[in-house]
């Protein structure tokens, strides 16, 4: 019953990333990772990862656009210099002999300013024309506390292949140690997860997922560094899903104008 769990988590979750020129050592390079949602190519990562292919942050540039409105309205901003984003899927089935990248160019980014998210909706692309893998959502009402969790990704990005030979994504497997701010917290208030995993960069994006359903609930965000400024293993903090993961976000992503925009609420 795992395996299945673990080969679909594995096709949907993917490496955001720059496609390098031909003279590179490395095809692409790796800014992060993320998972899609919908088979149509929506993919949510971390805003700082997106923020990462930008020459300012998106606070920055939400300060210099002209366009006003209600927070909870979609704001385009200004234009600034943009590493284009791209979405790699790995094909590990149909070849005994080869890993097969898949890169999907990123057409519309939305970021989220609440919470640490973003989306990526992506052009269509001919190896995925019966659609694009992905997760499905774990209902907030079935985790808790103690649940087996998983998370997928590229932790160190470019660099663990060069230590390791790892191409595709990882697993690391632990436990959810804390909904914040408490167990039981409605929805509308729910502000994130403490979990007990080991992450490091490069895993930003990646999906949190219930092991016994293969279910998202999380979006893997960053670690928590001890007074000292050491990066401690084993704590981490993620972002709940379901902010992005709805029909009323993503139908507001498909609408979305073909540049960057912004959403408070």
């Amino acid at each position: 019953m795992r395996k299945p769990i673990y080969d679909n988590i594995k096709k949907a979750t993917v490496a955001v990333a720059a496609l390098n020129k031909k003279e590179a050592k490395e095809p692409f390079t790796i800014f992060g990772s993320g998972f899609c949602i919908d088979s149509i190519g929506i993919v949510i990562t971390c805003r700082h990862v997106v923020e990462a292919m930008m020459s300012k942050s998106i606070e920055k540039q939400i300060a210099e656009s002209p366009a006003k409105g209600p927070p909870d309205q979609i704001r385009p901003l200004v234009p600034v210099t943009v590493i284009t984003p791209h979405a790699i899927f790995y094909d590990t089935t149909s070849s005994k002999h080869d890993i097969i990248a898949i890169p999907a160019r990123v057409r519309k980014v939305i970021a989220k300013t609440d919470y640490d998210l973003a989306a990526l909706y992506l052009q269509p692309h001919t190896s995925m024309s019966k659609g694009y893998p992905y997760i499905e959502c774990e209902e907030f009402e079935d985790i808790g506390e103690g649940d087996d969790i998983g998370v997928c990704g590229f932790p160190l990005g470019n660099y663990l292949y060069e230590q390791l030979g790892t191409v595709t994504s990882s697993f690391t497997r632990g436990i959810l140690s804390s909904i914040i701010p408490g167990p039981n917290v409605s929805l509308e208030y729910l502000e994130g997860f403490q979990l007990n995993v080991t992450a490091t960069h490069g895993n930003s994006g990646g999906p949190v997922f219930a092991l016994n359903s293969g279910k998202v609930f999380g979006v893997l965000t960053y670690g928590v560094t001890h007074p000292s400024g050491d990066l401690l293993q084993g704590l981490v903090k993620a972002e709940p899903v379901y902010p992005v993961y709805n029909d009323e976000f993503i139908e507001r992503l498909k609408k979305a104008p073909e540049i960057l925009s912004t959403l408070s609420k």
